[in-house]
């Protein structure tokens, strides 16, 4: 099965719960009544399709199109997107790509069905995250280019589901293939978004106290038994044995690194290390987090940034750390490697107009603060490029498969590549 098709017919029965979840289509209208203030009800033609399939592993995104009949349909809004904290995708996509079969090959222990148990509670909280950082943007009106929310529940003291409803931005924007990389204008299209979150998060302090925005990625994989760590390691030793060419014996000094150290929890705390104050970080900004606008024929998109999605790690952070991952995962090499500076000197610009005033950091700074943390940033994607070129997920596309496999490889060995020579870098400045 392909990504961003639906892979369950859409549903007929109201009261079962949708895609392998235990929400209803009669919970979702109910609280739509509620908080549309409508009397309108979904009516017989009202349709489901997953979508983002492959895409997202901590939710079942689908797309909702009510056959609304009552008074005044015409201001309700004809398609909706809705989130459903779950980790059924995860278990589907795991067992779609022989996940665990092929960890077994590696000196790792990993159990699929052990990483899903733990999930429940670390659900919960990523959960409660998101749905508080859309309660901020509406109630503060930040000017960020996120989905409309039009409903945030959090999971309820008896046992209800959490619950995203957003509007469905699938007509005119869609995610760019993993395959694809950014452009350095679209790149600065996303740092002017964080300059708006963070402007937001250094002029206002009453975040910081809100015990829902703590999600950090340390977090989630500690309380995932952390099983990440095991993924990385196995990972290296797969990318290793699968494609010897590129990274025989590349990726053995960055095994060794990972059996000396391996502590996520270092992103927590390295703003307070190098002096920074925290910014409010969305923790998880890669490529299958933002939304682009279509081409006019509607096969691909543009750089114009529609949306910034999944905020299920929102947390107070160190500067560097969202810069890290976007660039690490979604920009091509030589926008990294050839721009970098250009690139923290828009972002600082930006912040300088939004704040009024002189940002807390400079420059040089949030470059300190990127490499301090790039060791983390190489290791939280290369697991997925390395996932991402095999056939059975489908992530190539249908056409030059092979090229674009290569194109992937390659961009993760020159992450490699950077590691070591920051890594050499930063040895000498502690030295």
């Amino acid at each position: 099965m392909a990504p961003n098709e639906p892979n369950e017919p859409a549903a007929t029965d109201s009261s079962a719960g949708l895609f392998g979840t235990s929400v209803t289509l009669q919970c979702i209208e109910r609280r739509l009544q509620e908080v549309l203030e409508t009397s309108a009800t979904f009516g017989p033609k009202v349709s489901t399709e997953q979508f983002g399939y492959g895409l997202g592993f901590l939710s079942v995104m689908l797309r909702l199109k009510p056959d609304w009949q009552g008074e005044k349909t015409e201001e309700l809004p004809k398609s909706l997107a809705v989130k459903i904290p779950s980790s059924v995708t995860m278990e589907a996509v795991s067992k779609q790509a022989n996940i665990e079969e092929r960890f077994k090959e590696g000196s790792t222990e990993f159990s699929m069905d052990d990483l899903l148990k733990t999930f429940t509670g670390v659900l919960h909280s990523a959960h409660a995250s998101e749905a508080s950082f859309y309660k901020m943007v509406n109630k503060d009106a930040l000017k960020l280019n996120v989905p409309k929310c039009y409903l945030a529940d959090h999971y309820g003291a008896n046992g209800e589901n959490g619950l995203l409803i957003m509007e469905d931005l699938g007509a005119i924007a869609t995610t760019k293939p993993v395959y694809e990389t950014l452009s350095v204008e679209s790149v600065k299209t996303v740092l002017e978004n964080l300059a708006e979150v963070h402007a937001f998060s250094l002029l206002n302090d009453q975040w910081l106290s809100n015990p829902d925005l703590k999600m950090t990625f340390g977090r989630f994989q500690r309380e995932s038994g952390n099983s990440f760590n095991n993924m990385v390691r196995t990972s290296l030793e797969l990318l290793k044995k699968e494609h010897p060419a590129i990274f025989d014996p590349l990726i053995d000094r960055l095994t060794e690194m990972c059996k000396k150290e391996l502590n996520f929890d270092y992103m927590d705390t390295v703003h307070k290390k190098l002096g920074l104050p925290p910014v409010m970080t969305h923790g998880d900004l890669w490529i299958n987090n933002m939304m682009w606008r279509k081409t006019e024929d509607g096969k691909g998109s543009t750089g114009e940034l529609v949306a910034i999605v999944d905020w299920q790690l929102v947390h107070p952070g160190c500067i560097g750390e969202d810069f890290v991952r976007l660039l690490c995962s979604s920009a091509g090499t030589d926008v990294r490697r050839e721009h970098l500076e250009e690139l923290f000197e828009h972002y600082h610009t930006s912040l300088k107009a939004k704040l009024g005033k002189e940002p807390p950091f400079t420059v040089a700074q949030i470059i300190s603060a990127y490499k301090h943390l790039f060791r983390y940033g190489v290791l939280m994607i290369l697991p997925m490029f390395g996932g991402f070129v095999q056939a059975e997920l489908g992530m190539m596309g249908i056409e030059n498969i092979e090229q674009r496999k290569q194109d992937v490889l390659n961009r993760a060995k020159c992450l490699v590549d950077d590691l070591y020579e920051i890594e050499d870098e930063l040895a000498v400045e502690k030295a």
